[in-house]
């Protein structure tokens, strides 16, 4: 990689708050939301690259996997998914070491069986 961590996070804050002055302007609350999901996002990764982990292999293309996210963390994303897409998608935490369960959920159910307001 050309960039250290540190170069990344720092572009990728800028490039957050350049996202969020252009969406303000599209009077669409929905699409402002996003802005949270990539400030969440970027915390994350600093939050890992404080314990080591270069977040920025850490996708589905590279095959790596040992981002690490709380469970408040994904609560706040399923707040902001809830606003964007009105709950028809939804994280759901899973522990790695732990066989997924075959159980299927309405996102409804999944989201708490609660209203959340954004």
């Amino acid at each position: 990689m050309t960039m250290t961590p540190e170069e990344s996070l720092d572009k990728m804050n800028l490039a957050a708050s350049n996202f969020y002055d252009e969406a303000i302007r599209t009077d669409c609350h929905a699409f402002i939301e996003f802005t949270g999901l990539i400030r969440e996002y970027i915390k994350i990764c600093e939050e890992n690259h404080a314990k080591g982990i270069d977040f920025r292999e850490e996708n589905a293309h590279t095959g790596n996997s040992q981002l690490k996210i709380e469970p408040y963390e994904i609560d706040y994303l399923n707040e902001k998914l809830h606003c964007i897409f009105q709950g028809l998608i939804v994280v759901e935490g899973a522990k790695r070491d732990e066989p997924k369960r075959n159980t299927k959920r309405t996102a409804k159910e999944t989201f708490y069986n609660k209203r959340v307001d954004c």
